[in-house]
C-alpha cells in the first residue's frame, strides 16, 4: 500500500493549460475590435518562422490591454500569462482568466510555485508571457526591474520573444479612466535563441532585456510622419495625479486637471493637452514641457533634490490593513487616521491620538502596487497596508521617491546609458 502511495504521488502533475475554444474566441474577438480601435499594425521577425517554440515572451508594461495585445501579436502560440494576485483574484474577471490558466504571481513573497510553474508549462510545449516591469508605466517610460526575469531566462534555456507595443500608453495612460482609440504599432522580435541564454551571463541578459523595454509613446510619435490621435472628450483628465508640482510658482501638489487642462489651483500657470498626447501652452502661458513624461522626469528630480535637502512630504491619511504575509499576528486595528511623512529617513505614519509611529518600508522595491492618484500597498514588516493619502498627487511622490532610492541602489542606470539604446 506504501509502495502504490508512493508511486502515485511521484506522477507528475498535468499542466494546465489555456482552453482552446475559449482563447481562440476571445483572440477572434480581440482582433475586430482593436482593428476596430487601434487600427493595429504588427511587424513580425522573420526569424520566428525558423525558430520554433514554446517561447518565453517578455513585452513592455503599458497598459491593462497588454496581455490581449501580445496574444494578438502571437497568435499561433497559446500562451500562459503571468498576473499580479489583485487582478487574477478579481471576482469579476476570476472566471474568465481561469480559462486562460493564468500563472499567479503574489507580491511581498519569494513565490517559488509561480516559477516552477513557469518553468514546468514552458518543458511542456506551452508558451509563457511575463512583464519584467511588474507594473504598467506611470508616466509612460520603462519601469526599472530587478534582475529576476533575467535569471529565469538562463535557466529556461528557451527562446525569448519580445513584443513591444507602440501608442499602447496613450490608448490607455495609466492615469486615465478609461481607454483612447488611436493607433498602435506592435513589434514582435526573437529577443534570444536559447543557445543564447546558455551562453550569455546574467547581467549581459539584463541588457539587453533593458534595451527592449526601453520605449515610450512620446518618442514614437516624433518618429511618425504624423503624429497618431487618440480620441478622448477629456485628454487632461486626472493627469494632475501624475504632474502635480507647478513648475510657475514651485509648488507640489498644486495642479489640478479638467477637460483638456492642466493647470495651476494656486497661480496662472496652465497647459493643454491635445489628441496626440503632447502639451501646448493655454493663452499667456509657457509651456515648459512637450509632454507629461518630459514633466514627470522634471518633477522627480524636484522630489529627489527636495529630500536630499531636507525637505519633507506630508499627508493626512487612511491606513487599511490588507494581509498579512507572515507567521505573525494581525495588527490590533485594521484601519488608522493620521499623517503620512516622507522625508530622507524613510516613511512614516503618524495616527491620531496616542499611537507610536509606523514606520513603512519605502525604496526596496522599483514600483510600487498602487492606483495612481487613489491609494499604494506598503509593508510595516510582514504586516501589508494600503494607504489612502488625502492629496491625489502625494501617490507618486511616494512612487517617485521608491523608484529613485532603488534605482541609486541598484545602479540601474548603467543599462541605460546611451550606447546601450542605439
Amino acid at each position: 500500500m506504501a509502495r502504490q502511495t508512493h508511486k502515485q504521488s511521484s506522477v507528475k502533475k498535468e499542466t494546465v493549460a489555456p482552453k482552446r475554444f475559449v482563447y481562440s474566441f476571445f483572440l477572434a474577438l480581440a482582433r475586430a475590435l482593436f482593428w476596430f480601435l487601434y487600427r493595429i499594425r504588427y511587424e513580425t521577425d522573420p526569424q520566428l518562422t525558423t525558430v520554433p517554440g514554446p517561447y518565453f515572451i517578455v513585452g513592455n508594461h503599458v497598459s491593462y490591454l497588454d496581455p490581449i495585445i501580445c496574444a494578438m501579436a502571437m497568435r499561433k502560440e497559446p500562451i500562459r500569462f503571468v498576473s499580479g494576485q489583485e487582478i487574477a483574484n478579481t471576482k469579476m474577471l476570476r472566471p474568465l482568466l481561469k480559462q486562460f490558466a493564468i500563472i499567479e504571481i503574489k507580491p511581498f513573497r519569494v513565490n517559488f510555485s509561480t516559477t516552477k510553474e513557469i518553468i514546468t508549462s514552458i518543458q511542456d510545449g506551452l508558451s509563457v508571457a511575463l512583464y519584467p516591469e511588474t507594473q504598467r508605466s506611470i508616466a509612460g517610460d520603462i519601469t526599472p526591474f530587478g534582475p529576476a526575469t533575467a535569471k529565469l531566462i538562463k535557466h529556461l534555456k528557451a527562446p525569448v520573444v519580445s513584443v513591444i507595443c507602440h501608442g499602447g500608453y496613450l490608448g490607455w495612460p495609466r492615469w486615465a479612466p478609461s481607454l483612447r482609440p488611436g493607433k498602435m504599432e506592435v513589434e514582435t522580435k526573437l529577443l534570444f535563441t536559447a543557445e543564447e541564454t546558455q551562453n550569455m551571463d546574467v547581467d549581459s541578459i539584463q541588457k539587453r532585456l533593458v534595451k527592449a523595454m526601453y520605449a515610450d509613446d512620446y518618442t514614437w510619435q516624433t518618429t511618425r510622419r504624423r503624429p497618431a490621435r487618440f480620441f478622448s472628450r477629456k485628454p487632461a483628465e486626472q493627469l494632475s495625479a501624475v504632474c502635480h508640482w507647478c513648475p510657475n510658482c514651485d509648488r507640489p501638489l498644486a495642479m489640478r486637471s479638467e477637460r483638456n487642462k492642466l493647470f495651476c489651483a494656486h497661480c496662472d500657470f496652465s497647459l493643454r493637452v491635445d489628441a496626440s498626447g503632447f502639451f501646448s501652452a493655454s493663452p499667456g502661458s509657457i509651456a515648459p514641457f512637450d509632454h507629461p513624461l518630459d514633466y514627470a522626469r522634471w518633477q522627480q528630480e524636484k522630489t529627489e533634490q527636495h529630500i536630499k535637502k531636507g525637505g519633507r512630504f506630508e499627508s493626512f491619511a487612511r491606513l487599511e490593513f490588507l494581509e498579512n504575509v507572515g507567521q505573525g499576528q494581525d495588527p490590533d486595528h485594521r484601519e488608522l487616521v493620521g499623517k503620512l511623512v516622507l522625508s530622507s529617513e524613510g516613511l512614516q505614519f503618524l495616527p491620531n491620538g496616542e499611537m507610536a509611529p509606523i514606520d513603512l518600508l519605502i525604496g526596496d522595491s522599483p514600483s510600487l502596487y498602487c492606483g495612481t492618484g487613489q491609494f499604494v500597498n506598503l509593508p510595516q514588516g510582514d504586516i501589508i497596508w494600503r494607504a489612502y493619502p488625502k492629496e491625489e498627487g502625494y501617490v507618486v511622490f511616494l512612487t517617485d521617491y521608491s523608484r529613485l532610492t532603488w534605482i541609486e541602489a541598484q545602479d540601474f542606470d548603467r543599462y541605460l546609458e546611451a550606447d546601450d539604446r542605439t
